[in-house]
């Protein structure tokens, strides 16, 4: 007897409980985002090795419907990877002023949200000046 208890459990947990299913979803994004990062550095090798040609024949053989669609899934799972993250960081790891915990929400918005939307805002002001 090796003296551990190995506790079984079915292939399936995750179903139990709709935060277990949540939180299954959230670590699925990253495969999602993981092909966006691939295509991306593909998208930068064609720019950097091939020259302008090649990175035009690239785009437009990524510009269909189906890779339009595929951006948009990547764009989704992101965003979701996002928010779903910035409402766990309060929870392991805490804001507190003197001897007061500042509440989840308001600790999300400073730490996530704020640096977010301010990092948004900028790309946005820069892009379009």
């Amino acid at each position: 007897m090796s003296g551990q208890y190995h506790r079984s459990h079915r292939w399936a947990w995750f179903f139990e409980r709709p935060g277990y299913l949540l939180f299954m979803v959230r670590e699925l994004t990253c495969f999602f985002v993981g092909g966006y990062l691939v295509v991306l550095l593909v998208t930068l090798g064609k720019l950097a090795g091939g020259g302008e040609t090649a990175l035009v024949e690239w785009l437009a053989s990524v510009s269909g419907p189906w890779w339009l669609t595929a951006h948009l899934v990547a764009l989704v799972a992101a965003v979701w990877h996002t928010v779903t993250w910035f409402g766990a960081v309060p929870q392991a790891m805490p804001i507190y002023l003197g001897e007061n915990r500042l509440p989840a929400p308001i600790a999300a918005i400073v730490m996530g949200y704020g640096p977010w939307l301010t990092v948004t805002a900028v790309i946005l002001w820069w892009v379009l000046r």
